[in-house]
């Protein structure tokens, strides 16, 4: 255990930093003009989105407790958290369910601590067991780190050629030999498109250790997400059959690079590769400048090598766990580096999708 900052338990209300900041606990879900005010602050993501907290909520069930501090229709702070109740883990704040990272949105005059006194009162009213930040570490002073993972963002403000340059040799390579092989890559939003990615990504899941999510979620992300204009699935194809697929999100200038998958029986064809190249040639002719790689595994040093090779600027994401019971930050383990993981990776496919359905419900 970690011995914790100085945490003030204090009424939302005692928590605003000035007289004209309006503080309060917010659902953006029942809020029209949610992304219309994210879109005041420069720092928002895709994770701070409605349309993200539309798919958790629905997909999981989950309560929006989100800390805001407004001025006007200015956007002054954000700290996005949910609610997650299940028999088995009983009651948590998270910041947010299965999201790489989601860290407070800031300005002058507001600071993280803030939010998080507020957040913590909600917490202790609530009956919390703890509260999990995921990101953002780098925003409050002296905030003792959980556990830690790398994130990767690559700059998409350059022409394509020049991109392509900047690719390491190996991956150049396989880029050609995809083409050359007749792999052709398809964007699609519609409910075809998730079904053939979930496919691919059940196999994935279970290759690596882990199950999948259930389909479900998977379809709550194609009615608010994709359909809504917020992202694609591309499928990378081979003779009319789908060999691998990747999802992507996209908020204003920005974009996700969320989930991946493949079917490693075509794995010589370099089907994921394709894709993304033809993703981001797709995202540089819409005017994104970034692509988010997402969060890798400290223990997975393969997926942390191939994300590098894309040319990826290579951070450190932090999270950080207060435990409401012993009053403390604690630490906690990566979840992809345990025995667990060895043990999903031997089920079969079908049987890891039924223990999806059952276990994700208490995961987050």
């Amino acid at each position: 255990m970690i011995a914790a900052p100085a945490i003030s338990i204090v009424p939302p209300a005692l928590s605003c930093a000035g007289a004209s900041m309006d503080l309060r606990i917010v659902n953006p879900i029942k809020d029209t003009t949610w992304d219309a005010l994210l879109w005041t602050h420069p720092h928002a993501t895709f994770f701070h989105s409605a349309a993200w907290a539309k798919t958790l909520v629905d997909a999981y069930g989950f309560e929006c407790r989100y800390v805001v501090a407004t001025s006007g229709d200015e956007l002054r702070g954000l700290l996005p958290v949910m609610e997650a109740r299940s028999w088995l883990r009983g009651r948590r704040g998270v910041s947010l369910p299965f999201t790489d990272e989601c860290a407070p949105l800031l300005t002058p005059g507001v600071t993280a601590e803030s939010l998080l006194d507020v957040a913590t009162h909600e917490g202790m009213s609530r009956g919390w067991k703890y509260l999990e930040l995921r990101g953002g570490h780098e925003l409050f002073h002296h905030l003792p780190e959980s556990v830690a993972f790398h994130g990767h963002v690559l700059s998409l403000n350059l022409k394509a050629d020049e991109a392509f340059a900047k690719f390491d040799d190996s991956v150049q390579r396989n880029i050609r030999k995809a083409e050359r092989a007749g792999v052709t890559v398809e964007f699609g939003t519609d409910a075809a498109a998730v079904r053939a990615y979930y496919e691919l990504h059940c196999r994935t899941r279970t290759k690596h250790g882990a199950p999948p999510q259930p389909l479900s979620f998977f379809e709550k992300l194609g009615e608010h997400i994709l359909e809504k204009g917020h992202g694609f699935i591309a499928l990378a194809r081979h003779e009319g059959r789908a060999i691998a697929g990747a999802v992507f999100f996209r908020f204003a200038r920005t974009a996700l690079y969320k989930f991946s998958a493949s079917d490693e029986r075509f794995q010589d064809l370099r089907g994921p590769n394709l894709i993304i190249w033809q993703s981001i040639r797709r995202l540089m002719d819409a005017g994104v400048m970034e692509l988010d790689f997402g969060k890798t595994s400290q223990a997975n040093e393969g997926l942390r090598r191939f994300k590098r090779q894309w040319g990826a600027d290579e951070r450190v994401i932090r999270y950080a766990r207060y435990d409401f019971a012993r009053r403390q930050f604690v630490k906690t383990s990566d979840l992809a580096a345990g025995l667990q993981a060895r043990l999903f990776a031997l089920m079969p496919v079908a049987v890891s999708r039924c223990v999806g359905r059952a276990v994700y419900p208490h995961l987050s």
